[in-house]
């Protein structure tokens, strides 16, 4: 399945004024539509990748894309592009699943370290809302707030201003909640910076060098974390704490 509404984004980019380049995009992601249908999967590809590089990203974009490494067998692709996709829309069952059945084809099946219940839950519970919207509601909020706050203190009849302070009190709670989450979700980006392994077999190293200590193998598909940099080198951690080297080239970062 792919997802159509790119075109309605597009045809906004066109009236707001960027006549000639939107129209050029939506053209290019109608076509990669046509040809994926046709099941001319490389073809979508390459009209996909295309928009890419005119600085446009969407997870629609992402998802299609991903579909249609997927079926000309790019595995290690398609699950970049479906990351790439979950990170601009964490909700979407559509890419979860798909993504899911992308991993059943990865070599390495790796157990996470395990995490304190509340830790897990409150990592769910950041991972459903995208940066954009998390803004969104935690400015939302604070002007509600501060809205039903001064309608509290400037009411004059007793039944008001106890519902105007339950509600007050309510909404600065939860902006006290989404404003935690909010400002943990900006660290997590800042610090964890996420790859996939792109070549078919890596050599991990104890150290940032042709010199360095095999220590364990990985194979592509594989999503790892970045942990530090070297001239050509990352430091990479696996999910279970595994940590080691492999060369720049060997991974994309999502």
């Amino acid at each position: 399945m792919i997802k159509m509404k790119l075109s309605v984004i597009l045809s906004l980019i066109f009236l707001l004024g960027s006549v000639a380049y939107g129209d050029h995009q939506q053209h290019l992601f109608e076509q990669g539509n046509q040809a994926y249908q046709n099941k001319e999967y490389a073809g979508a590809v390459k009209y996909y990748e295309e928009i890419l590089q005119t600085g446009y990203e969407n997870a629609d974009l992402y998802y299609n894309l991903g579909n249609s490494y997927y079926k000309i067998g790019r595995i290690a692709k398609a699950i970049l592009n479906y990351e790439r996709a979950l990170r601009l829309r964490p909700d979407d069952e559509d890419i979860q699943f798909n993504l899911q059945i992308a991993n059943l084809s990865v070599t390495d099946k790796i157990p996470r370290l395990p995490e304190l219940f509340y830790v897990t839950y409150f990592n769910q519970f950041r991972s459903v809302f995208g940066l954009r919207v998390l803004t969104i509601i935690t400015l939302s909020l604070y002007f509600l707030s501060l809205t039903f706050l001064i309608f509290w203190l400037l009411a004059k009849k007793r039944k008001l201003r106890l519902m105007f302070r339950a509600v007050s009190l309510s909404l600065l709670l939860l902006l006290v909640v989404f404003s935690f989450t909010f400002i943990a979700k900006i660290r997590y980006l800042q610090r964890n910076v996420d790859a996939v392994v792109m070549s078919p077999r890596v050599d991990v190293r104890s150290a940032p060098s042709e010199d360095g200590t095999e220590i364990f193998t990985i194979h592509e598909g594989l999503k790892v974390k970045i942990t530090n940099t070297s001239s050509g080198w990352y430091e990479i951690r696996l999910p279970d704490g595994k940590e080691g080297w492999l060369q720049v080239k060997d991974v994309e970062v999502i």
